[in-house]
């Protein structure tokens, strides 16, 4: 198993121009620009005619892969990307189904069509084929997202129940899609890397998350799980939601409507390990997908994840992997060297293309 080398890329428009809007919605004119910059105009081709893994300039750390040629009827493009308040993701448009969802950072402020969204940590953002949208504003701070593009119909044309809700072709906002941020990491695993069956592992996961999006969008909250006391249901979805917040046991069991050492007994009981531990798996699992998917130093990661030190964060590392998180992220890459981090510049706009 080896991830995809990274290619350093000019941008997420990759030479493409796009339309950039102020704030009131009004047309600024277009200006003369560098490769990572963008001026006036217009579309994004929604089928990419390559398969590869690039690093737009700007960005602080991620990627963006392009699938026209992963095998899979229906993929587009994916991406994880940690972003300075420099980028600023510009008007543009898809002829496929977009999926945005913010992990990390402050809310941003999206228009889709003619309507405003402010999306928060785990905000889940759908957007529809040919919907013009953009950012209103830059962020505040650094702010990480992920993101991808479907055919949902050809993904899900086996399964008519699910495929009929992507037919609506509205925008659709979830505010708290945590559920949906397990199924995003399994497909963007497969995504980054090369293995045998690549093209199964990418259908399967792909189609995974849409049924989990699906969910979302017509129901807006995760029913339960069968055989789980309903308070450890709940408790365990705001682990999952959460795996860079400290979640002290109190917290949760007043969050639930239990006493500590009752929601202790029935979380170790029924999930075979205490909150406390089963929060410190997903992180560390969480961890194990930054090192090898992004360019995230050990410390940003550790600080991501709610560790106090970078040591704290490689001792704890070490004693669920049996090796350091450089040595993981080296051998993960197959000892290629990380492609250079890039530092923040003015402000830009950039898109999801």
């Amino acid at each position: 198993m080896r991830s995809q080398a990274f290619t350093r890329g000019p941008g997420n428009v990759h030479n493409r121009r796009v339309h950039e809007e102020r704030a009131d919605g009004t047309a600024r004119p277009g200006r003369s620009a560098g490769a990572a910059d963008v001026v006036e105009v217009a579309e994004v081709d929604g089928v990419g005619e390559t398969d590869e893994v690039v690093r737009p300039d700007g960005i602080s750390a991620g990627f963006h892969a392009y699938l026209g040629r992963a095998g899979v009827p229906g993929l587009v493009h994916a991406g994880d990307q940690r972003a300075p308040t420099s980028w600023l993701i510009g008007t543009h448009r898809h002829d496929v189904w977009e999926l945005y969802l913010q992990t990390d950072g402050p809310a941003t402020r999206w228009r889709v069509r003619d309507h405003d969204y402010t999306v928060g940590r785990n905000g889940l953002l759908v957007v529809p084929p040919g919907a013009v949208h953009h950012m209103v504003c830059p962020a505040s701070t650094t702010w990480h997202y992920v993101f991808a593009a479907f055919d949902a119909a050809a993904l899900l044309a086996d399964l008519p129940e699910a495929a009929a809700v992507w037919q609506r072709s509205v925008p659709a906002h979830v505010p708290d899609a945590g559920s949906a941020v397990a199924p995003f990491e399994a497909f963007l695993r497969e995504v980054t890397t090369t293995q045998s069956l690549r093209a199964t592992g990418l259908t399967l996961t792909a189609r995974h998350l849409l049924v989990e999006v699906t969910r979302l969008m017509t129901s807006g909250e995760v029913t339960g799980q069968v055989g789980l006391h309903p308070a450890v249901a709940h408790a365990r979805r705001l682990l999952d939601a959460a795996p860079g917040r400290r979640l002290p046991l109190a917290a949760l069991a007043r969050a639930v409507g239990l006493s500590p050492a009752y929601l202790g007994e029935l979380f170790t009981e029924q999930l075979g390990a205490s909150p406390a531990n089963y929060h410190r798996s997903l992180r560390l699992r969480r961890a194990e997908m930054l090192l090898a998917e992004t360019d995230a130093s050990i410390t940003q990661v550790a600080v991501e994840l709610g560790f106090s030190s970078a040591q704290h964060f490689a001792t704890a590392f070490r004693a669920r992997t049996g090796r350091t998180p450089r040595e993981f992220r080296r051998q993960w890459r197959g000892g290629r060297t990380p492609a250079p981090r890039v530092s923040p510049k003015p402000v830009r706009s950039g898109v999801l293309s």
